[in-house]
Formats: structure tokens, C-alpha cells, sequence
């Protein structure tokens, strides 16, 4: 089946042009764990070993700042501006040598590309294509591909991850697409697909070598411009964004100067992997209010609260990571596992991709789920959280699993 998706609007800004960036998926690059940041983590590791304490009190105690009402959060961390960045793609389409009759754009997991892409059919009036059921997928034939062929239309199909499972009986249609994509005959598209099963496809299934597309990793540097593009705010009340725990400022919308983004948005870059939704997510949890009854900052370089011109937005420390549960721990990397190949599955379909017994599954799901690394959505799927991606991305590394390349 098809369908084309609406419009809402234009949202374009030439402030976040420059920050979307298409590369070929070998030219990815993350951005650096700064030095200090590791050895102050290697410090702080030592001294919560020792009972080390730290004696300089915080700017605002982080316990009594006050969240932001939701308006007002959504006026500071508006959403991606996807149309922008499918008019980067486009120009990244047009300005490449290669010429393939399909393009794949390849995304990291909470990175968007489905967004992204649908955002593009809709500019360039493509036919969207909906991913095929569960049954489709296990049926054995190829009725899902001949219900969908557009002729000289372009196409899009957002989520290849949707369109296979990791089953005896899971392959065949993902492989037929990727078969008649390869030779010309679906005609021109594009395809996206979630890092995590571009990795594990790329060992079962013909996949191209070339026209093979992914955002570039997002730096501090471009953390900054889009955290602002985000912020709407006006030259007559500007916003800042300071450290609770330091007082200093992080970040000025309008910008002031043309300085470095500063230690914090490069850690929050690392930490991301340069991924703009992950980031995104994470910088708006951490944004705060004052206290009712803050107190003046001792800190000299804090910011002037006092003038009622500016705002002042605090930002809370990075919270620890969620931990994975104890226990069955080769049994909670396969669901983890599944669940990232696939960008997330319903317990049915999860429980008949993996090697457990159902008590075994209907014991880690929840676990899960209690420490905030998975979580299910409206229609039903399992997902890993945002905040739990950095640790369940490390917890299979470190077991040997194959993992994605961003």
C-alpha cells in the first residue's frame, strides 16, 4: 500500500542549513571525548572510591530548581526542523558523482531518518511506502512488492529495519527488495534504514556499495547552532543557559560571541555520539527554573539574575546512566539485541526471534522497562530509551555482539 504524506508547512531557517551535513557512511566521524572530561571522570572515580568531597557549593541546588512548564519547555527545545534538512539532502543528492537509481540514507537509532526522509518525500512529492505487516514479511512471497511499484514516480521506504525479521522465514522479502532495487527494477528511490540492521543485513541480503548516505555527527561547535536554532527567543529578552552546578554560562540565544561551545556541549556530544535527537532529548531533560527562593551566586562569573532583560535557563548536571538489571545478562543482551536490529518489536514478535523460554522473556522485559531502558510506545513496540542506548550500546559491545557503525 501507499500513501503520501501532507505537508505542515515550511520551517525553514538558513541559521540550520549549514548544520545538516550528508556524507558517504565511511566518512562518518564521532566527534572527541575531551581530555579533562575523562580525567576528571577518572578523578571523580577515585574520589567516590576514597570518600573524596567536593567543598565548593553549587550555584543553585539542583534538588530545588523547578521544572519548566510544558509551554514554555517547547518554546526552548522546539523540535528538528526536519524540512531543512531534507533540502540538505536534497542538495547532497544532486551534488554527488554517483548516480545510483536508489539512494539509502542510513541513521543511528532516536537519529530521525525516518522523519527525515518522510519530510523529503513530501517536498519532493514521492510516493511514500508503508513497510510491510508481520505476515507479509513471514508469508514467503513478494505480494508486498508488487503492490507498491510507481513507475517513473520516485519513491521513498523510510524503515528498511521494518521490512525483515531475524527468522528463518524473515529474509526473503528484504532480500527481494534490495535484488530489484540493485538491478533498476523499482526505479528511482530512496531508502532508509536504522544503523543497527544496515550492519546485520549487510551479512545477509545484497546491499549497495555505493549511494550510501549519513548525517555527519554533530560536534559541539554544531550542538551550539542548533540548540539555538531551536530556542526561540527575541533580541529584547535573550536566554541563557547556565550550569547549576558552576553558575557559568553554556550557552546565549541570540549568540554574543563567536567563542568555543565549552566543555559542557562537548561532552554532550560525545556522550551522544554526535546524535541530534539523542542530544536534543537529553539538553531538554536537564533545563530548569530557578527556585522560588533562589539565593544570590557566591560564583563571580555567574550570570546577572537580576537584570530582568535576560532569561536564565539552568541546566542541571548530566544524570547517571540507567544500569542494566542483574542477572540473565546473556539472556537480556539477545532481547536488547533483537530490539536494536529491528528498531523495536511487540512482545508476540519478540518472543518468537529469540531463544528463550516466555517466563525467562516475561521476566527481563519489565526489568527493563523498571530501569528505564526500554520502553514501550503507543502501538505496542518495545524500544530502547534514549537514555538507554549509550549503556545497552556498550553492554553488547563489550559481550562481543555485532553492533552498528555510528
Amino acid at each position: 500500500m501507499t500513501k503520501q504524506d501532507s505537508d505542515p508547512g515550511e520551517q525553514t531557517s538558513s541559521s540550520t542549513e549549514t548544520l545538516w551535513e550528508f556524507v558517504p557512511l565511511a566518512d562518518h566521524r564521532l566527534p572527541p571525548t575531551p581530555t579533562v572530561s575523562a580525567a576528571q571522570n577518572r578523578w571523580g572515580s577515585l574520589k567516590r572510591l576514597f570518600g573524596g568531597r567536593n567543598t565548593k557549593a553549587p550555584a543553585k541546588a539542583e534538588d530545588d530548581l523547578q521544572g519548566l512548564p510544558q509551554a514554555r519547555l517547547d518554546a526552548l527545545v522546539r523540535p528538528l526542523d526536519w524540512y531543512t534538512g531534507a533540502d540538505a539532502l536534497q542538495r547532497a543528492f544532486e551534488q554527488s558523482a554517483d548516480q545510483s537509481l536508489v539512494r539509502v540514507l542510513v541513521g543511528p537509532p532516536h537519529g530521525g531518518h525516518a522523519d527525515l526522509l518522510r519530510s523529503w518525500a513530501s517536498r519532493q512529492g514521492a510516493l511514500q511506502i508503508e513497510e510491510p505487516s508481520f505476515e507479509d514479511i513471514l508469508s514467503g512471497g513478494n505480494a508486498w512488492l508488487s503492490r507498491w511499484r510507481s513507475g517513473a514516480r520516485p519513491w521513498v521506504l523510510p524503515r528498511l529495519e521494518n521490512c525483515w525479521l531475524r527468522h528463518p522465514a524473515g529474509l526473503g522479502l528484504a532480500r527481494a527488495l534490495m535484488e530489484q532495487a540493485l538491478i533498476g527494477d523499482l526505479g528511482r528511490g530512496v531508502i532508509g534504514c536504522d544503523s543497527w540492521a544496515w550492519s546485520y543485513l549487510g551479512h545477509v541480503a545484497p546491499l549497495p556499495v555505493a549511494g550510501v548516505l549519513t548525517l555527519q555527527a554533530f560536534d559541539s561547535g554544531r550542538l551550539a547552532k542548533l540548540f539555538r536554532s531551536l530556542t526561540l527567543a527575541g533580541p529584547e529578552r535573550p536566554v541563557l543557559f547556565c550550569n547549576a552546578r558552576t553558575g557559568k554560562r553554556i550557552l546565549s540565544v541570540p549568540a554574543d560571541d563567536d567563542g568555543d561551545a565549552g566543555l559542557e556541549l562537548q561532552n554532550l556530544a560525545a556522550h551522544a555520539r554526535g546524535n541530534p535527537g539523542i542530544a536534543r532529548a537529553l539538553w531538554r531533560a536537564r533545563l530548569r527554573a530557578e527556585p522560588e527562593s533562589g539565593e544570590e551566586s557566591a560564583d563571580e562569573d555567574a550570570p546577572d539574575e537580576g537584570n530582568p532583560a535576560e532569561e536564565i535557563v539552568w541546566v542541571s548536571s548530566l544524570r547517571d546512566e540507567p544500569e542494566l538489571p542483574d542477572g540473565l545478562q546473556d539472556d537480556i543482551a539477545l532481547v536488547l539485541h533483537a530490539l536494536l536490529l529491528h528498531g523495536g518489536l511487540p512482545t508476540p514478535i519478540l518472543g518468537n526471534l529469540l531463544p528463550l523460554a516466555r517466563f525467562r522473556l516475561q521476566a527481563i522485559v519489565p526489568q527493563l522497562c523498571a530501569s528505564d531502558i526500554i520502553e514501550r510506545d503507543e502501538s505496542g513496540f518495545w524500544r530502547v530509551t534514549v537514555s538507554g542506548y549509550a549503556p545497552a550500546r556498550a553492554f553488547l559491545h563489550e559481550r562481543g555482539f555485532l553492533v552498528d557503525a555510528l
